[in-house]
């Protein structure tokens, strides 16, 4: 896989994601590292535009791509299993867009985790609206899904601030 190939996309073709496409990256997901190999990660795919358009606001300022995606997939993190939830979620999610990636399809990281829909919402508590979920779950991030509609060059060697490594000597 070329990784300096893969960016983050926010605008997608109304073009659906086939389901074994979508039972590959929650495979992928679901065996994600974790703390202790706790698997502390649960997942809600939301694969119709009727469902992901009740996910729009959640995150008025970087969720914009949730309006074009034709899959989301939410992560959870399950507080009483997880040894180390934010670091879990965070591999759960970066794997699900790896695995997208590899399949062709394009994704975004949307954070949900301390973020809020609203002066007065957070988005956790958005999400709790569309979706009932027990109180030991955090809802950590959504991985907006889809084919890419915009174009992204892949990194090269000028992209990279070579000065922030560093050899032991």
């Amino acid at each position: 896989m070329n990784f300096l190939g893969k960016r983050t996309i926010r605008k997608f073709k109304d073009i659906a994601i086939e389901q074994d496409k979508l039972d590959e990256i929650i495979k992928t997901a679901l065996k994600a590292p974790s703390g202790q190999g706790k698997d502390p990660c649960e997942f809600v795919i939301f694969n119709t535009e009727e469902k992901i358009e009740k996910l729009v606001g959640i995150k008025p300022h970087g969720g914009s791509c949730l309006k074009t995606a034709t899959a989301v997939i939410a992560v959870l993190v399950n507080k009483d299993k997880a040894y180390t939830p934010v670091e879990d979620g965070s591999v759960a999610t970066h794997t699900i867009g790896l695995k997208a990636y590899d399949l062709g399809v394009a994704s975004c990281w949307v954070h949900i985790i301390g973020r809020q829909a609203s002066d007065t919402e957070t988005s956790e508590d958005f999400f709790k609206k569309v979706v009932s979920i027990p109180d030991n779950l955090m809802v950590f991030s959504l991985v907006a899904l889809g084919y890419a509609d915009e174009e992204k060059s892949e990194y090269t060697d000028e992209d990279l601030d070579f000065s922030k490594v560093h050899y032991c000597e």
